[in-house]
């Protein structure tokens, strides 16, 4: 077949020649073919934002000219290959030349605009500017959106790029007032006791004023406190479980003169995970007003929320796939925010159901209700977090856990992409994969750094590769920063029986905080004028680490090779069981499924299962092995081949607990055919051995 291609090709090839012979026309050496092309200047104008980029386009280049760029002022910088960089407000303009055969010849001038952006510090109205929410009914504290307030989309009529007129979703912590049936005031009988379900459900400090007014005659004694339940939570090892509701209440009391209206501010410190909070004034015997009564929830003491939040955003990055994103969800148009990462991802240690207080749907949630239209349902959410994922497994996991669960459209509107927590040294290339790929496909990535402590954070590295593709970046920890004595330890991390806060997991108000730096990133974007995309084409973007793993592929027990082109054959040998039940299962609910395993369809093997090999034959220029990282013993290691060759050992250590290892097998430069060999080492055929996944580039 491929000697009767080469004839055909030749023969085409003999005719053109002859055919150049017949008409007279000249025929063009390939070595100056790019001489028929006329070479242009294809960007003639540029408006660029101070810190910004932009490469000049040339069409028609020719291999053999050299091409210079220069700046007129300083203003902007432009390199050897004509990449601008904006430095001062101003104007300024770039003069393009090509010398070729020792001739020069200008091909013209680039005209670039240096603007700077508003100091904007924008978050959710509720946050910036805290102040009284009067609630749908009396004696209650609630600032949710209803669904009566959302508009509804009229598919007659043009879509509008304006923001959806909706309340915002009410930020973890704010100043709240209470409305007693319309009025400020309220004659109390010797005792009240006030609702407030939400005030505190995150925990923290509450800061109680009001003002008190009593005519008996003499002296009252007031008492000012709270009362409610909590969910007690223990910690076993890696695992937290609810465990039942306790008691909880407190209060503080003062001497009120008679006739004389006195202002008082009380402050508690209520339990994490509170259920149920009720205020309560009482007074023996005693009638007595209050009014002007406020309730002011903070994480900790001198907690600038408000501040904390707004300086959250570590970069708004090139806004024009995210703003993209909004514009769409505000046209009634289907865009999914997909959130891939490790276990705060996944929402360990955030709510009891469903996982809403997991930052990511809480953010979801947030960006459905502000910027979706009517009632949000075209704004779709895809949680692919998973306890103990470093890059180098999310990248093996992206196509199963991501791409695989898009219902609107192939790829998602906006990635969140949070590794920091559990990647290693030689994580950074398969970190910058992910987002080549995401990048690639289209999608708005936003690097999510969720760890407040620097122990294990990477954000000083990993925040290297959102300057260079200029991405969004989320920084709770630089919130943070702004609090004088931020107390995190206590309000933001569920650490009980555990000093080493690098460990430790976001609580839910922890959660909640994530969310609402999240949304002060949208709220930035949406207040910024539009960028041109300064992601044209990846190829003009050489890898800042590595990108060796780029739109890497998902294989399983369960995969259909019928599908799968470059899987040529996968026999399983004796890791012939494809179920594992000793592994954990998600947080959250996947596919209507609660408690789903982490690898629902693996390659096992076991005692009695045999010898044979795992073999696959993949055309592929990577491959990834994800498999059981087991501790003890009584499990076994496995050696593993490519093309008969021995690459390395998949073993056992004492520090797994039943999490997934990564094993790189095959990475190199350019598409071949590979046999990839798994077999238990010898002595080992009677212990357990799981490959949980295979991820392959093709």
């Amino acid at each position: 077949m491929l000697e009767k291609t080469n004839r055909r090709i030749l023969s085409f090839a003999l005719a053109f020649v002859m055919a150049g012979s017949c008409f007279g026309g000249a025929l063009v050496n390939p070595a100056d073919s790019q001489a028929a092309k006329k070479t242009k200047l294809k960007t003639k104008k540029v408006s660029l934002y101070v810190g910004k980029k932009k490469t000049i386009q040339i069409t028609g280049k020719n291999s053999k000219a050299k091409y210079t760029f220069k700046a007129s002022n300083k203003k902007i910088k432009v390199s050897k290959k004509g990449v601008i960089t904006a430095v001062k407000k101003g104007t300024a303009k770039v003069t393009v030349k090509e010398t070729l055969k020792k001739k020069t010849k200008k091909l013209g001038t680039v005209k670039v605009t240096v603007k700077t952006k508003a100091a904007v510090k924008p978050s959710m109205p509720a946050m910036t500017s805290p102040g009284t929410v009067t609630p749908p009914s009396a004696n209650t504290l609630s600032s949710a959106p209803t669904e009566s307030t959302a508009p509804t989309v009229d598919p007659t009529t043009e879509p509008t790029n304006a923001p959806a007129e909706r309340p915002t979703v009410e930020p973890a912590y704010e100043l709240q007032t209470i409305d007693f049936d319309g009025s400020s005031s309220k004659v109390v009988e010797s005792e009240i006791t006030i609702p407030l379900e939400k005030a505190m459900q995150y925990g923290g400090l509450c800061k109680v004023t009001a003002e008190f007014l009593q005519d008996t005659g003499s002296a009252a004694d007031i008492s000012v406190g709270y009362e409610g339940e909590y969910l007690k939570f223990t910690k076993n090892g890696a695992y937290i479980s609810k465990k039942w509701m306790e008691p909880m209440s407190d209060s503080q009391s003062f001497s009120c003169p008679s006739g004389e209206k006195t202002k008082q501010e009380f402050t508690f410190e209520v339990p994490k995970y509170s259920n149920d909070f009720n205020l309560k004034f009482s007074a023996e015997g005693v009638n007595f007003t209050v009014d002007h009564v406020t309730v002011e929830a903070m994480p900790f003491e001198n907690a600038d929320y408000a501040g904390m939040v707004a300086n959250s955003t570590l970069s708004s990055g090139n806004n024009a796939r995210i703003k993209k994103a909004i514009e769409k969800a505000q046209a009634g148009e289907d865009v999914t925010l997909a959130y891939l990462g490790g276990s705060i991802t996944e929402g360990f240690a955030a709510s009891e159901t469903d996982n809403d207080d997991c930052y990511a749907k809480e953010s979801y949630n947030q960006f459905k209700h502000t910027f979706g239209a009517g009632d949000g349902s075209n704004v779709h959410f895809i949680n692919a977090g998973m306890s103990g994922t470093p890059s180098s497994l999310g990248i093996i996991r992206y196509q199963r856990d991501v791409l695989d669960q898009m219902e609107h459209g192939q790829y998602p509107d906006i990635l969140f992409i949070d590794f920091a927590v559990n990647d290693g040294g030689n994580d950074a290339d398969t970190y910058e994969s992910i987002i080549r790929t995401a990048l690639d496909q289209g999608s708005a990535v936003v690097l999510m750094f969720v760890l407040y402590t620097g122990k294990c954070a990477h954000e000083k590295d990993y925040s290297e590769f959102g300057k260079y593709y200029d991405l969004a970046m989320v920084s709770p920890g630089q919130g943070m920063s702004s609090c004088s004595k931020p107390d995190f330890d206590k309000w933001f991390y569920w650490i009980e029986g555990n000093t080493d806060t690098s460990y430790g997991h976001p609580d839910v108000g922890g959660h909640r905080y994530m969310a609402d730096c999240i949304m002060n990133m949208f709220m930035t974007v949406d207040k910024e004028e539009k960028e041109e995309d300064n992601i044209a084409s990846l190829d003009d973007i050489k890898p800042l680490k590595g990108d060796k793993f780029v739109g890497m592929k998902t294989l399983e027990s369960s995969t259909d090779l019928s599908q799968r082109e470059s899987v040529k054959s996968v026999d399983p040998g004796s890791f012939s069981v494809f179920k594992d039940n000793a592994q954990s299962t998600l947080q959250y609910i996947k596919n209507g499924q609660e408690k789903m395993q982490w690898f629902p369809d693996v390659w096992a093997h076991t005692s009695s299962t045999g010898s044979d090999s795992f073999k696959a034959t993949i055309n592929s220029s990577s491959i990834l092995i994800a498999y059981k990282q087991a501790s003890g013993s009584s499990f076994g290691k496995a050696d593993c081949y490519i093309d008969g060759q021995k690459v390395g050992t998949l073993g056992n250590s004492t520090g797994g607990w039943n999490n997934a290892s990564i094993f790189r097998a095959l990475q190199e430069d350019e598409v071949k055919e590979h046999e990839l060999e798994i077999k238990m080492q010898d002595g080992d055929e009677g212990k357990p051995f799981t490959i949980f996944a295979i991820g392959y580039c093709d």
